[in-house]
């Protein structure tokens, strides 16, 4: 159990100054109530499996003690909200379809789902998932609808091609 000191009272007041309790709650996955609990002090502690989706998030608003624990974290790679509960159930080629497609521009990624459209041999039924967006529920549809001797092959190439867009973006920054 993670201690809720002061400094991790004042992050929790910062962060939802910045984003918003809903925000919060969004990236981290955390109903706003057991949020809210934690950011007024109605709690004295916070379960490690809870501090480790909320600790992401926090830490740019950590000051002290509390923000040099991160060694003791495991890595965590993509976007806070690929952490949503709903996203549990979905197996790994579906979340690493995800975190590719994000790397992509917004004409990328309509070129990758009119792909996807004819690799499924027309349209199929987007995902209903809450923290998703529209296109990515599309996405889901449509690669659960591509054969199955076929979507390694396309989640392959997306990647590689996901990669490249991310090197060319690291280069333009540096």
């Amino acid at each position: 159990m993670k201690k809720v000191t002061d400094d991790i009272a004042k992050a929790f007041d910062l962060c939802v100054e910045a984003l918003s309790l809903n925000e919060l709650s969004r990236r981290t996955g955390i109903g706003i109530y057991t949020l809210r609990k934690f950011a007024t002090r109605q709690t004295n502690s916070i379960r490690e499996e809870t501090w480790d989706k909320i600790y992401p998030v926090l830490k740019p608003y950590l000051i002290g003690d509390d923000a040099d624990s991160s060694s003791a974290l495991p890595p965590r790679i993509g976007p806070t909200a690929r952490r949503h509960h709903d996203l549990v159930e979905l197996v790994s080629d579906q979340k690493i379809l995800l975190d590719a497609f994000d790397a992509l521009s917004v004409r990328d990624r309509s070129d990758w789902l009119e792909r996807l459209t004819a690799a499924a041999g027309g349209e199929a039924p987007a995902y209903e998932l809450g923290s998703l967006s529209a296109e990515e529920n599309r996405l889901l549809g449509l690669f659960d609808a591509v054969p199955a001797e076929r979507r390694e092959p396309l989640l392959l190439e997306l990647v590689e091609y996901a990669e490249l867009e991310i090197r060319k973006q690291r280069r333009e920054l540096f």
